[in-house]
């Protein structure tokens, strides 16, 4: 139980310096805020984004029924 404990640790370390070292190294442009209706936002998101937007939400449903798997397992204890 401790190894797991331990490797659990550092991967979530790991990701941790990735997720920070990727914010701190990337370029963040400045600019002013745009004008933007809900039109041209979808437009932009399924258009221009659409195969980032499917695999967030691919993601987020992954992460989703590992938690239920999660929370079901501790209930059977």
């Amino acid at each position: 139980m401790n190894k797991r404990k331990t490797f659990i640790a550092v991967t979530a370390l790991l990701f941790f310096v990735v997720v920070v070292g990727s914010v701190l190294a990337t370029q963040w442009p400045a600019g002013e805020p745009a004008d933007t209706d809900n039109e041209e936002l979808g437009v932009t998101l399924f258009d221009t984004y659409g195969i980032v937007v499917a695999m967030v939400g691919i993601v987020l449903f992954v992460s989703l029924l590992g938690g239920v798997f999660i929370a079901q397992e501790e209930e059977e204890r």
